[in-house]
């Protein structure tokens, strides 16, 4: 079966390159064929594939002499160079149409030329580029060079080039997805803790790769390899000091549901300034009021040192000295995954974070045998575009006079929006457009509490409800949901910076990961797309998005 389905594959891209150059109904895309590839770049290749199986030392050449080449050509000629390998040395499509024609034509299943035939039908759908790349993966610098080619691939693949030049791309794509994802599997991985006294160029890249929580300063990435905090990477042997993925994980004494009491200042306050009306009020009694809501309600940070009880009193020259961790295992009850990074852009589709998330549980574990509470606080990615093409959708629906059918918003949630309804609105919608559009409702106390229901009820929807496939639309959910973790908690004004405005309104999600039970977890939602959400995010949905903490 895997090889039936193996030969639909490349048939598929097959009949792409066979057919004739489409142009784009947007515009002509670019194509670059085979033509476009030089005349040297013919001959080189040419001389590459001429005896590449001889010996060792001739393939070795050969393999040093590619990475040579096309690391020296130029950009604009890269992508010419890929079609051309993959046109001139991928499968050979006239071999396997006859190939395929005898298989389909025997009658007897059974017969043993049916199986003759199979296998030469196995050999003829491996491309001969294949075989370079896994000579390539053999000499020193070859996995990396794999790696950054498929990075170039995939980003040749999203360029406007023509269908036929896409057929090509995706045909190496596929061949180099498949060698990586074998060589990149959990028993070919190192797993090694990222500290203070690490190698500099190792704390650099980490810095560097850090792509969910912005590291800006030394001071940052001290404080998120330090005390109550530990960073893990994967390294591979044939990428020596160089991380392809990165897990930062906070040591809280409860399940933190606020980003800025893990990256920020343990002294941390909060950055935003509500108002309680259109001018900052002269009296600041309100909103220091609301300053101080907003705090108390976030977990207390674990302390600095055995000796310190308030970590907002903790003074810099208290820090512990380079080198040095102070941490009480009494203030540590929860180990929060609060950023998963793969730093290789040519690594993706091949499946890593899970592997580390075990394997970091399993080390936290050693370290600390009392831990029992496992979780994640994930950003939310792609809800406000969501929540504002939804909007919008109601809106203009309603204009042409049509039944919206299900409301954006419920009755209840439009009458709290109704008095901050501008002349130029129609609607209470209109103003939760506007609000959600211009951040506007962030620095406004009565507004905060008037959207807090329909966010976080939407915003369940949105994680629960809403699939692709049969799968959580939402790339972050779809990944630990496939761990086997829960949907436990969404968090209002979990981040409160520009990239959590603007990604999710503020709003955070925790999943998390009940080590009994996430085998059977991660199995129903693969299989029978099955999320499981605690009772805190289920009464979400219930009650229009008043909820408690679990």
């Amino acid at each position: 079966m895997r090889l039936v389905m193996e030969a639909l594959r490349r048939l598929q891209h097959i009949s792409l390159i066979m057919q004739p150059q489409i142009s784009s109904t947007l515009g002509v895309k670019r194509s670059y064929s085979v033509m476009s590839g030089t005349s040297d770049d013919g001959n080189f290749l040419q001389t590459t594939f001429s005896d590449i199986n001889s010996n060792l030392m001739t393939t070795e050449t050969h393999c040093s002499n590619f990475m040579r080449y096309y690391k020296d050509l130029p950009q604009d000629r890269k992508g010419p160079f890929l079609c051309l390998l993959a046109e001139k040395y991928g499968i050979d499509r006239g071999d396997f149409v006859s190939i395929a024609k005898i298989v389909s034509a025997t009658k007897d299943k059974d017969n043993p030329n049916v199986l003759a035939a199979a296998e030469r039908m196995r050999m003829t759908l491996r491309p001969k580029h294949k075989t370079l790349f896994t000579h390539l993966s053999r000499v020193p610098g070859g996995v990396k060079f794999l790696v950054d080619l498929r990075a170039d691939i995939l980003n040749l693949k999203q360029s406007n080039v023509s269908q036929m030049d896409s057929a090509l791309c995706q045909e190496l794509n596929s061949t180099l997805r498949e060698l990586l994802s074998l060589w990149f599997t959990v028993g070919f991985l190192s797993l090694e803790r990222i500290t203070w006294n690490s190698p500099c160029d190792l704390v650099q890249k980490v810095s560097r790769y850090e792509a969910v929580h912005r590291i800006k300063t030394w001071l940052d990435i001290k404080q998120r390899v330090g005390p109550y905090r530990r960073c893990y990477i994967f390294t591979h042997n044939s990428m020596p000091r160089e991380p392809v993925v990165v897990l930062h994980t906070a040591l809280t004494k409860e399940i933190a549901f606020s980003i800025q009491t893990i990256i920020q200042d343990p002294r941390f306050q909060p950055s935003f300034s509500p108002q309680s009306s259109e001018e900052k009020p002269k009296n600041s009694s309100e909103l220091e009021s609301y300053k101080s809501a907003i705090k108390d309600s976030l977990p207390p940070s674990p302390p600095m040192s055995p000796d310190s009880t308030d970590p907002m009193a903790m003074s810099l020259e208290k820090m512990p000295a380079d080198g040095e961790e102070y941490e009480d295992p009494s203030q540590i009850n929860s180990a929060v995954f609060y950023s998963i990074t793969s730093t290789q852009k040519g690594l993706q589709g091949v499946e890593m974070g899970n592997y580390l998330i075990k394997a970091v549980v399993k080390k936290l574990q050693e370290e600390f045998p009392h831990l029992r509470q496992f979780s994640s606080l994930s950003p939310i990615p792609g809800f406000r575009d969501w929540l504002l093409t939804m909007v919008k959708h109601s809106i203009t629906v309603r204009q042409v006079g049509q039944d919206p059918g299900v409301p954006v918003l419920l009755p209840e949630e439009l009458s709290l929006l109704e008095p901050f309804k501008q002349m130029d609105e129609q609607s209470p919608l209109d103003t939760f457009r506007n609000l959600v559009q211009s951040h506007g409702w962030f620095t406004n106390v009565e507004q905060t509490r008037a959207m807090i229901g329909p966010l976080m009820r939407l915003c369940a929807h949105y994680l629960y409800i809403q699939k692709r496939r049969g799968y959580a639309l939402n790339p972050v959910a779809n990944f630990h949901l496939s761990n086997g973790a829960v949907l436990w908690r969404i968090n209002f004004l979990a981040d409160t910076s520009h990239r959590g405005l603007t990604q999710s309104c503020t709003l955070m999600v925790n999943y998390r990961y009940f080590l009994d039970s996430t085998e059977a977890n991660s199995r129903n939602y693969l299989e029978r797309h099955h999320i499981v959400a605690s009772p805190s995010v289920l009464s979400i949905l219930n009650s229009g998005g008043k909820t408690t903490r679990s």
